[in-house]
């Protein structure tokens, strides 16, 4: 008896008694849908801004990039008027970005906003928060690119002439020589400084990493003039003011009188009058030295400088404003102004350009370094006269 056979789904015949059948597995239904909506934490605005400067520190950011941030994501949030972060949309983006160009702010600064919106949102991204990126489909504006200003030599020396004081003029000495950021300036310590080897040690400087500075023989002269005996603290520090030595006036029927400014244990400050004398007391030369005499035991010690107190970013800037007006320059002076000004000389009595961007902190030649190159045409002059047939 043949045996019946089955047509095998290759299509090979096979008997029935080899072919092995498989009933499908009943698997129970459950009593709950296989796909959950997923459930997100909500957080207020002002605890993802707190989490986010969290997240900066850790990617480490500088502090003034964390202050940057969180000052343009508060007004983000005031914008939209009690809207969580995680439901805005493109259009509040560009609505916000309107708002900045109606204040007439520049294009950089405008950048800077929507820099600091992206960075957020691509932390949101991270964190699950949100799925697209708001601020990423609104378009930079275009910024134009300008080449960095430098002061002349002559104008640097005329700056220096001015600088009034043994520390400015060690703080712009320095600057020039060093070509410095401010805020490593600002950051220095007498503990990374080598006077005898005139170099020094810029610390976590921008994008946290550290490196070598260097300075000649003008700098150090005038480092030592300002620093004396200091051994640590902060190289830059504010100058210590005087003690108040009070005011004397006299008031119409000839009486002399002194009046100093005391600062109570609250630290209320009180205007104190004295009567110096009448008629006895000719000229305001004598009442001085009468209120000389009684002010000793009335006023207290001065502080004396901490070690540890540093000269701000803003301080620097305020002193090297005040210095070009001093010096007769016209220009607008910042302390950039003195490393676009350490770059560009250097590039124009010859220094290689990889150098240079050691020096500066650069992380590659795409950078600010690149952009000396058309601003120091003291050394192409000199090339194009070498080289060209009719130079």
């Amino acid at each position: 008896m043949a045996l019946k056979s089955v047509i095998h789904p290759k299509g090979a015949n096979m008997p029935r008694s080899l072919v092995h059948y498989r009933r499908p597995l009943q698997t129970p239904k459950p009593n709950f849908p296989l796909t959950r909506p997923l459930r997100r934490r909500s957080f207020q605005n002002e605890i993802l801004i707190d989490k986010f400067d969290q997240y900066l520190v850790v990617i480490k950011r500088s502090p003034l990039t964390r202050l940057s941030y969180g000052a343009w994501l508060r007004q983000f949030n005031k914008f939209l008027a009690g809207k969580n972060f995680v439901v805005a949309k493109s259009e509040e983006v560009r609505a916000f970005l309107a708002t900045l160009y109606e204040r007439q702010l520049q294009k950089s600064t405008m950048g800077s906003a929507l820099y600091a919106l992206r960075s957020f949102y691509r932390f949101l991204q991270l964190g699950d928060q949100v799925l697209i990126s708001a601020p990423q489909q609104a378009l930079a504006p275009k910024i134009r690119k300008r080449l960095p200003f430098a002061l002349s030599e002559e104008e640097v020396e005329r700056m220096l002439a001015a600088a009034g004081s043994p520390r400015n003029l060690a703080l712009l000495e320095l600057a020039y020589a060093s070509g410095l950021r401010v805020s490593e300036l600002a950051n220095l310590r007498v503990e990374d400084l080598n006077l005898h080897g005139r170099s020094l040690i810029v610390r976590e400087g921008k994008g946290g990493n550290d490196r070598i500075g260097l300075f000649g023989r003008p700098a150090a002269a005038a480092l030592r003039a300002y620093l004396g005996d200091r051994t640590s603290g902060f190289v830059f520090q504010p100058e210590r003011r005087h003690r108040q030595h009070g005011a004397v006036w006299r008031n119409k029927y000839g009486t002399w009188f002194g009046q100093w400014r005391e600062i109570e244990a609250n630290g209320k400050r009180i205007m104190r009058t004295v009567r110096l004398g009448d008629y006895e007391i000719p000229t305001r030369e004598r009442a001085r030295i009468a209120l000389d005499a009684f002010l000793p035991d009335k006023l207290p010690p001065a502080k004396e400088a901490s070690p540890e107190r540093r000269l701000s970013s803003h301080s620097i800037w305020q002193m090297i404003v005040k210095v070009a007006k001093r010096a007769g320059i016209e220009k607008r002076v910042g302390p950039h102004t003195f490393r676009h000004s350490f770059a560009t000389h250097l590039l124009n009595h010859g220094m290689d350009i990889r150098c240079i961007q050691v020096l500066l902190g650069h992380r590659s030649l795409s950078t600010w370094t690149q952009r000396y190159l058309h601003i120091a045409t003291a050394g192409l002059q000199r090339t194009h006269a070498k080289f060209h047939p009719g130079g």
